[in-house]
């Protein structure tokens, strides 16, 4: 029980006392609870605590927080929150649970001392699995659920042993087959792990340390530097946290420039902003201004081009690296002082709002090699990586397999067995985005009919958009439709998760793209920690060059080869777009 204690202070000189405080009377706090361990995906998080009429409740809190995130209840000593599906409750976190002497609703009732706990992932391994044996084996929580899926099929649930152990034989693993295990808690599957048959687990995603750097939080940081026509304003709207900055630039160039720095940027290799565009098709440019005094006579650019975002939300890295240096400009001294310019289209008013400039640590990237429409003259790129034990993802519109022009259904079924991807490229290769919402449907779902039904499962739900041409219909039409990625054309690279993501960004090597170019872009890749996506049609002669779906087969080599140097230096994954989706 609680028990009160009392207690009043004095000074004291020698052997004078001066006159006592006012009694101050405290209330000694409950016990921390004891609590079950908690997975995320559990109903209730239980335990047990003070067994006392005047304690019915509980509360937790994020660690070391005040504020409650939910109320539970303590009956006869028993203490159960309800957890299940709240946003607030996240894996790997801590939270503290406290119980409450005395009705909660009242502002009299006392927390008690907090007992801290971790939502946990439920324990989830893996063994190789061969496609000759055929064996899907691991360990999980005991007597614990796990669900099998292969080749992006959900196939079966097991449930392992009172030790956590499961196996199970799946005559559906082929040689290179992406065995994918989740562990079931409740009716979630909140973790998984996957490997490929015959070969290792998949790799890793790059490990990127961001730090905050602006988070445009104080208006009145920002002057704005350029005159009639431009405006600097709170948006509260279109921001991730409480506000983000807009730069209106109305037929003329804007600028703001923020001189309170002290940013230390030795460690970093790139910058990422995260940014809302009104309209793309208002704005020219974004240009990035980073110096070392307030002056800005020493400085550093990066141009941000609109054919690299879209209308809306986008996120984009810079590697420091490629910055334009102006003056004498170094990284080893603080950053002093920052500028952003918006430069409308001609006639035209440019809205970007600003809501967060971060510095990235990184030094691994990812590389994908999308071949579009399996013409037969990519044939040659992707024996080149073959040769290299890499693998490609290539895109296939259903009706194309009887043209001559491009890869036969034989050739397709090899290169599934052989660990390639095939992607959903449509029916016909329509424009999309003269489509209604219905018919573009009919366009993804008929192509992936077509996939599954040659067992071209592991990336029949990604979609690359014929042309690069969507709409909002047609992010909408994947979404509804269960699809997991949309690939357009917008220029540049990817650091967005690719679930969900229907507007991923793509590298097209284009006859006007050099090798040094696209080596260049490589290493850009590795500074940002970001994910690259070469997209190829067809590759040839520098000849055929004239015609823009060819890139020079030489050329190609060269970048195979250079890219299995970084994959041996352990700075690079080649991956496939299944493989990605599983990072």
């Amino acid at each position: 029980m609680s028990t009160y204690y009392s207690a009043s202070i004095s000074g004291k000189s020698g052997i004078l006392e001066g006159e006592l405080s006012n009694i101050v009377t405290k209330k000694t706090l409950y016990p921390k609870p004891t609590v079950s361990r908690v997975l995320l995906g559990d109903t209730y998080i239980n335990g047990s605590a003070v067994n006392n009429p005047n304690v019915t409740n509980c509360r937790l809190y994020r660690k070391g927080e005040s504020v409650a995130l939910l109320t539970g209840t303590i009956t006869a000593g028993a203490l159960k929150i309800y957890v299940l599906g709240n946003a607030s409750i996240t894996a790997e976190k801590e939270y503290d649970i406290r119980v409450v002497d005395g009705n909660p609703n009242l502002p009299t009732s006392i927390p008690g001392m907090p007992a801290t706990i971790t939502i946990e992932l439920p324990k989830l391994t893996l063994n190789p699995v061969t496609s000759t044996l055929k064996v899907i084996s691991g360990e999980t929580e005991p007597a614990g659920q796990v669900r099998i899926n292969i080749d992006n099929v959900n196939k079966t649930v097991v449930t392992a042993d009172v030790n956590g152990l499961f196996s199970t034989v799946s005559s559906n693993v082929t040689s290179n087959s992406i065995i994918k295990v989740e562990a079931k808690v409740g009716t979630i599957y909140p973790v998984y792990v996957a490997v490929r048959a015959d070969s290792h687990a998949l790799p890793d995603a790059p490990t990127r340390e961001v730090k905050d750097l602006e988070s445009f939080t104080t208006l009145s940081s920002w002057v704005l530097q350029s005159g009639v026509g431009t405006m600097k304003s709170s948006d509260t709207v279109n921001t991730k946290d409480t506000q983000a900055i807009k730069l209106t630039a109305d037929k003329v160039i804007g600028f703001m420039r923020n001189n309170t720095f002290n940013i230390d940027l030795k460690e970093a290799t790139a910058i990422e902003c995260l940014l809302f565009v009104k309209d793309i098709a208002a704005l020219d440019k974004v240009i990035v201004y980073l110096a070392n005094d307030i002056g800005l006579a020493n400085n550093m650019s990066f141009t941000i081009n609109s054919y690299e975002l879209v209308t809306g939300w986008n996120k984009v890295a810079v590697a420091l690296s490629s910055g334009k240096v102006t003056g004498s400009f170094t990284k080893a001294q603080d950053i002093k002082a920052m500028q952003l310019r918006v430069e409308p289209n001609t006639e035209m008013k440019a809205e970007v709002s600003f809501d967060l400039i971060s510095s990235v640590r990184a030094d691994k990237a990812n590389v994908l090699f999308v071949f579009d429409d399996a013409w037969n003259e990519a044939k040659v790129g992707i024996a080149s990586l073959e040769s290299k034990g890499l693998r490609a993802s290539i895109s296939v519109v259903e009706v194309n397999e009887k043209d001559a022009r491009f890869m036969t259904n034989t050739e397709l079924k090899g290169l599934n067995l052989s660990g390639h991807d095939l992607l959903n490229h449509t029916k016909d290769h329509p424009h999309l985005d003269l489509l209604s919402k219905a018919d573009q449907r009919v366009q993804f779902d008929s192509c992936k009919t077509y996939l599954t039904a040659n067992g071209w499962t592991r990336a029949n739900d990604s979609v690359i958009y014929p042309y690069g041409d969507y709409n909002s219909d047609t992010l909408l039409a994947l979404s509804e439709g269960g699809y997991k990625l949309g690939r357009s054309l917008t220029s540049g690279l990817e650091i967005n998760n690719p679930n969900n993501n229907f507007l991923v960004r793509t590298y097209n090597l284009t006859p006007d793209r050099t090798i040094a170019q696209a080596k260049n872009t490589i290493d850009y890749a590795i500074a940002t920690g970001s994910t690259l996506v070469f997209l190829n049609h067809r590759l040839g002669t520098a000849e055929q060059m004239l015609d823009t779906m060819f890139w020079r087969s030489d050329w190609f080599e060269q970048m195979t080869v250079y890219v299995k140097q970084k994959v041996d230096d352990q700075t690079l994954n080649v991956i496939t777009v299944s493989e990605w989706l599983l990072q």
